[in-house]
């Protein structure tokens, strides 16, 4: 593969397999189950995501939240191949030494219990990207259903969501506006100082869908000097019983393009077999079918991608923005030396 075509994938579940895998005794397990493919894909680092289960809510959010992280700490110990970045200086020492620059996330505020002493606190545990909400209402704000649901009504960023998020720019922790409504994501815009990512978001203009984002929110995070990482999710992509291959993707990776140029678009694949097996049963029910892209499931098919940007018309440059610079460059940026 050429150097060029490695990619840097702004969202993964990774975590959500480690805990379970390594709860019932296994070790190594990103080395074993996720290492090679990653390896023989060229996905030279990744945003892995603390996320915590429905039905762990709301009193054992934090637990679990810290289970994981030290889950995922302890991966890194046992591998040689795996860094975990949370410095400018450690994405570049990764890349030097030919290790995956593993950064971590969080992917919804509940584990912070409304206390934004906690943010510091997993700060201090390695912390540096923080998508503010799922697809359900919590302390910091109101996130994008999945479908139509009965609820109150919706609002934007919550008292404590604002004191996240300005919190967040003093430490360094880069904010993610996937998942929020659109409330919640102007307000991300308004109170954060520095650049934000929409880490796992498609274009609405091509798949009407509140978790996509319509061209003047995709501006906006440009704006911010941020990066949109388009997401390999079905729903995302075409209609419930439509299906969708990788050519949906590259089409909403040509439209972000041709909105924000190619400087802001990047990718966050959110590839969901490595959670569903391990799913709840609330989880489960509340999650609509992920519709996997034929094309593009896993990593796997990742090794393709830069090729097939290419066939699309994108030159070198462009594709090495596209897979992987941008999102470096703007992590680059919020976590400092």
């Amino acid at each position: 593969m050429s150097r060029d075509h490695r990619c840097f994938d702004l969202h993964s579940d990774i975590p959500y397999a480690v805990v379970r895998e390594r709860a019932a005794g296994r070790r190594r397990v990103i080395a074993d189950e996720f290492r090679p493919e990653m390896a023989a894909a060229g996905i030279a680092g990744r945003v892995v995501a603390v996320y915590v289960d429905e039905t762990y809510l709301p009193e054992l959010a934090l637990r679990r939240a810290l289970g994981a992280v030290e889950a995922i700490r302890k991966e890194v110990e046992e591998t040689e191949q795996l860094s975990l970045a949370t410095t400018a200086e450690g994405l570049d020492a990764a890349a030097e030494r030919d290790r995956h620059a593993l950064v971590l996330g969080m992917e919804g505020a509940e584990a912070l219990k409304g206390d934004r002493s906690m943010l510091d606190a997993f700060y201090r545990l390695g912390l540096r990207v923080l998508t503010l909400t799922h697809s359900r209402r919590n302390a910091a704000g109101d996130g994008s259903f999945f479908a139509p649901t009965r609820s109150g009504t919706p609002g934007g960023l919550s008292a404590f969501g604002v004191e996240v998020v300005e919190r967040a720019d003093e430490l360094g922790v880069l904010v993610d506006v996937s998942h929020l409504n659109e409330p919640g994501f102007w307000d991300v815009l308004e109170f954060a100082d520095g650049p934000v990512i929409a880490s796992h978001s498609n274009c609405r203009a091509l798949r009407n869908h509140p978790r996509n984002l319509t061209d003047d929110q995709l501006a906006a995070v440009a704006d911010a000097g941020g990066v949109v990482g388009l997401t390999a999710v079905g729903w995302f992509l075409a209609a419930p019983g439509e299906g969708s291959t990788v050519e949906d993707y590259l089409d909403h990776v040509e439209h972000a393009v041709d909105v924000v140029g190619p400087d802001h678009v990047g990718v966050g694949f959110d590839f969901v077999e490595y959670l569903r097996p391990f799913l709840s049963d609330a989880e489960r029910a509340r999650l609509p079918d992920p519709m996997p892209v034929e094309g593009l499931r896993g990593d796997a098919d990742v090794a393709d991608l830069g090729a097939r940007l290419a066939e699309r018309g994108f030159g070198d440059d462009a594709v090495a923005r596209i897979l992987r610079d941008n999102s470096v460059r703007v992590l680059r940026a919020v976590l400092g030396e």
